[in-house]
């Protein structure tokens, strides 16, 4: 029989389970809402909810980097109602530091309760760790005027760090040290919230993962075509379709390139809850002095794109296809991740605040992805059984190097959530792992 807690929250009570010195509580409501609607506060409940099983995750299609990381979504269910965040804390704690973990997946797949993003090992670290699923695609980053309003699920991942504000304490978190880490769409997320109206004080670090931040300040203009051509195709009231239609209208867009862009659903500048484009660096400028950024990138971020974005009869030819896509991950590498990466943190540093980047450049020795985009997650979220699989960690020698770099960077990333000041202005991750130098100064 599994052993299970009762936690009473100011909404209802929640039964988790109790597994080695961990709370564990998935699938727990921080909003409602109706479709293309704003997140409202959840309803309260008098029975206790049972919280044992994993949540849902929000209607999607096949993740397009199944190629890098293997279906890590199959057998999911999938429903609209999936406004829920999962806790992993340490029993019998008390102001423990608090991480929010936001996945990454372009902003059309993923979810937040996924087996693969399970912070065990950080948890038993001392964390109160919570993981937010949150609306995608056309659910939750599509405009439609006098329909659905613009960045749906950012307003979704508001009301989540306003809900843990409120019930954090219940699991023995710190709701004033709460640090917010984001891969690639979610590391996104997290700088439109820096900016976005009421976050003040939400959140307290930042640890970035890959964000695409070439594309924040040019999507707009994108998302106002991806309307536009969403109007023209659709044959009736979207409100009324039902979900199946709804991911057949989001495939036909996505197989309809707006621009050329890593991300065609995304958040949009000029509308709730972001500022105008003209406004944007100095609300980061105004955020970044209260906020300490750890930002990074892996050695080739772009290799699942160059092989996306280039024509499969020219990159399949001998010598120079793979000469092609050698040049377009250099490519997308560098101006959609390293060098915006680099600018961002300079530009915190201007503002007078606290940033240091790292690299990682530790690749499987049997897979030919190198050490692409979302290589890094599986070192700190996770365990093997949920990643085994995964094509970008084809190798031998793969899990004994995810325990050796992994527990380094996990290291890195709970002294850092403890309040740690990192010394480096760069960590290159793989260099650091043996021997373990000292990389932090002072406590804040």
């Amino acid at each position: 029989m599994k052993a299970t807690a009762i936690i009473e929250l100011s909404s209802g009570p929640v039964e988790a389970l109790t597994v080695d010195g961990l709370v564990h509580a998935r699938g727990i409501p921080y909003a409602k809402a109706q479709r293309f609607e704003p997140p409202q506060p959840p309803d309260v409940w008098n029975e206790t909810l049972d919280c044992t099983e994993p949540a849902s995750i929000c209607p999607q299609l096949p993740s397009r980097l199944e190629s890098v990381m293997g279906p890590l979504t199959k057998g999911h269910r999938l429903d609209e109602s999936c406004l829920h965040l999962s806790i992993t804390a340490p029993k019998d704690v008390h102001d423990a530091p608090v991480m929010v973990w936001l996945h990454g997946g372009a902003y059309i797949s993923g979810g937040g309760d996924l087996d693969c993003y399970q912070p065990v090992d950080l948890a038993k670290r001392g964390i109160v760790c919570v993981n937010i699923t949150y609306r995608l695609g056309v659910f939750g980053y599509l405009r439609l005027e006098g329909i659905a309003p613009a960045n749906l699920g950012l307003l979704d991942q508001r009301a989540a760090l306003q809900w843990i504000q409120h019930h954090i304490s219940c699991f023995g978190g710190n709701s004033q040290n709460v640090t917010m880490v984001g891969q690639s769409a979610g590391a996104d997320s997290i700088i439109c919230l820096m900016v976005a109206e009421k976050t003040t004080g939400l959140f307290h670090r930042a640890i970035l993962l890959s964000p695409p931040l070439r594309e924040l300040v040019e999507r707009t203009p994108t998302g106002h075509l991806l309307s536009r051509k969403a109007e023209e195709i659709m044959t009736k009231d979207p409100r009324g379709m039902t979900v199946d239609e709804l991911l057949t209208l989001q495939k036909n867009l996505l197989l309809d390139p707006v621009q050329n862009q890593v991300m065609l659903f995304a958040p949009n500048l000029g509308f709730e809850p972001l500022p105008a484009e003209e406004d944007f660096d100095k609300k980061v400028a105004k955020a970044a002095k209260n906020i300490p950024i750890l930002i990074g990138w892996t050695a080739h971020d772009g290799r699942p794109f160059a092989s996306m974005m280039g024509p499969s009869n020219v990159l399949g030819l001998p010598v120079l296809g793979p000469f092609l896509e050698a040049l377009g991950t250099w490519y997308i590498t560098q101006s959609y991740f390293k060098w915006p990466s680099q600018c961002f943190s300079q530009q915190v540093i201007d503002a007078g605040g606290l940033s240091t980047t790292y690299s990682f450049g530790w690749s499987a020795q049997a897979s030919s992805l190198g050490a692409c985009h979302c290589i890094d997650i599986p070192f700190v979220l996770g365990k093997w059984e949920t990643w085994k699989s995964a094509p970008m960690l084809n190798g031998k020698d793969t899990q004994q190097d995810l325990y050796r770099v992994g527990s380094h960077l996990k290291d890195i990333w709970s002294r850092f959530m403890n309040g740690e000041v990192l010394e480096n202005k760069h960590i290159d991750i793989e260099k650091e792992s043996s021997p373990n130098p000292a990389i932090f100064s002072r406590s804040q």
